[in-house]
């Protein structure tokens, strides 16, 4: 954890930390029991005696799995206690700008066990503690925040995209095919991301006023694959062009025009994320200040940009448009109606995937 502390600090990134032990108490409690199939009893079953001659010898196995309970049972307030003062000691040695904690709620807090009252309270502890030290104010997300606590924690949404703009900041989370590097055959196996599909999500989560957290999984060795650099490039490509409607920016009144949505969550956990088929007429929007990013997801046959969110009539400009400008090429001549803003696109497209326009 140091090594990469160091390396995102020298390289002027925000760094962060995800927390997942939590996950420990109710999943690897199997560890204790036998195989299914062969009845041998599983390794949690193992006592440091066991390793004696073997690779592990002065290892006690007992200490990677949970302590020995019933399947469901709560777990004791020491469980919760010791996960946080793991948490804890780690947030004081590396100061991370964002904190990333994989459950519902906070770990082992209402919602995160059968019973309404949590185990313990170590995780608002925790929350104070971090925020009180953190150099840069930090962040903190979980998976399920209910309204009255989005101005505590951040929603951390994961392969789930949302249909519309939220009112607080929040975060959309997903990885290059699997969280790890694993074969393309695996069962479990998420298919690998495309630039064109990593740029169509990034503008529509910033549309409503998220942030997207990518994954790039790495070989046992640190490094990555081709597929992985490639997809980087392309991205980092187009945020040359149109990083400054992204970085920086604010939602529009209005976050998306056009017909595709995100569709019904499906599969595990929800999720929702795809390729989508993008036409002309899906659009999303940024601004910074007086100036509006409108991106189109698709390239118009016809290159005319038709963006009905600009027309007179929505009412939704405060001020009349002095000059477009497809980033990447430069000004474009453009008309206002009542019905749209209609602006005359170049033979060429000037990136790939999509194609920006500021208005300002």
């Amino acid at each position: 954890m140091g090594a990469w502390e160091r390396a995102a600090r020298a390289a002027g990134l925000p760094f962060g930390m995800s927390f997942h032990q939590n996950w420990t108490w109710r999943w690897l409690d199997v560890a204790h029991g036998k195989d299914p199939e062969t009845g041998e009893p599983c390794d949690g079953g193992l006592t440091a005696a066991d390793g004696a001659g073997t690779w592990w010898e002065g290892l006690d196995p007992a200490q990677l799995y949970p302590e020995r309970h019933e399947p469901g049972a709560r777990p004791p307030a020491r469980v919760a206690e010791r996960f946080y003062a793991r948490v804890r000691e780690a947030l004081d040695r590396y100061r991370p700008d964002l904190v990333y904690l994989d459950d519902g709620r906070l770990p082992f807090d209402e919602g995160s066990v059968v019973e309404s009252e949590p185990v313990s309270a170590a995780g608002l502890e925790l929350l104070a503690h971090y925020y009180d030290t953190c150099p840069t104010g930090g962040i903190v997300t979980i998976k399920d925040v209910p309204d009255a606590d989005r101005t505590a924690v951040v929603l951390d949404s994961e392969r789930r995209q949302l249909d519309t703009a939220q009112p607080y900041p929040w975060q959309f989370d997903t990885s290059d095919g699997e969280w790890f590097d694993c074969a393309d055959d695996d069962p479990m196996f998420h298919p690998r991301k495309s630039a064109h599909q990593v740029v169509h999500t990034l503008i529509d989560v910033v549309s409503k006023n998220g942030c997207l957290l990518l994954n790039v999984p790495q070989r046992a060795d640190g490094t990555v694959d081709e597929r992985a650099r490639e997809l980087l490039a392309g991205v980092g490509g187009w945020l040359r062009v149109c990083g400054e409607g992204v970085y920086g920016t604010t939602p529009w009144v209005r976050a998306a025009e056009g017909s595709t949505g995100m569709g019904e969550t499906k599969g595990y956990e929800g999720y929702n994320e795809a390729d989508r088929a993008y036409g002309p007429g899906d659009i999303r929007f940024t601004r910074r200040g007086e100036t509006v990013y409108a991106t189109l997801l698709a390239w118009p046959k016809d290159r005319t940009a038709v963006i009905t969110s600009l027309g007179t009539s929505a009412g939704l400009l405060r001020r009349r448009p002095q000059r477009v400008e497809l980033l990447g090429y430069g000004p474009v001549s453009w008309r206002l109606a009542p019905d749209a803003l209609r602006a005359d696109l170049p033979p060429v497209p000037p990136t790939t995937a999509a194609y920006m326009l500021k208005i300002a």
